[in-house]
């Protein structure tokens, strides 16, 4: 049985070293000819300040217009993206791009499963051993986590 990859997700944080990862993600999926899909995770509105004071359907327009905003951020950083590399035909492997909401790990994780994704990409800033104890790392998490291969791209360095 040979080995394959079909369907990869490729999640962004939309920092500005993104572009970086999203390189890899799609230099993978062209060599093995893999569907891509693209996530990005906003985090949850009951986290903001001040929610208890906000009528529920404001906050429901609210996180629907959050994740409309960060799902087109993400859509124009990969339309830039394939515009600058013309060598790297990004439609070909572009499958989808959606924002969630929610715990940045099981989202990403949930999406993997969803997709049938057979690898994860994801950039890493490489906290240190007591940063991720302290802060955690969504990167760390997923690795620990996923059923399928991580790979992280260094990023911040």
């Amino acid at each position: 049985m040979s080995y394959e990859i079909r369907s990869i997700l490729y999640a962004s944080d939309l920092t500005p070293r993104s572009p970086a990862v999203f390189r890899h993600a799609v230099g993978l999926a062209l060599r093995f000819g893999a569907k891509l899909h693209a996530v990005t995770v906003t985090t949850p509105t009951t986290s903001l300040p001040f929610t208890e004071f906000i009528k529920k359907e404001t906050l429901d327009e609210i996180k629907v217009a959050g994740r409309n905003q960060a799902e087109s951020l993400l859509q124009q950083r990969i339309d830039i993206f394939a515009e600058a590399h013309p060598d790297m035909d990004v439609k070909s492997v572009l499958t989808s791009v959606r924002a969630l909401e929610g715990e940045p790990a099981r989202q990403i994780l949930d999406m993997a499963k969803h997709t049938l994704a057979d690898m994860i990409v994801m950039g890493s800033r490489g906290h240190s051993a007591i940063g991720e104890l302290l802060i955690g790392s969504v990167a760390h998490k997923v690795t620990m986590k996923a059923d399928v291969p991580v790979v992280l791209v260094p990023i911040d360095r």
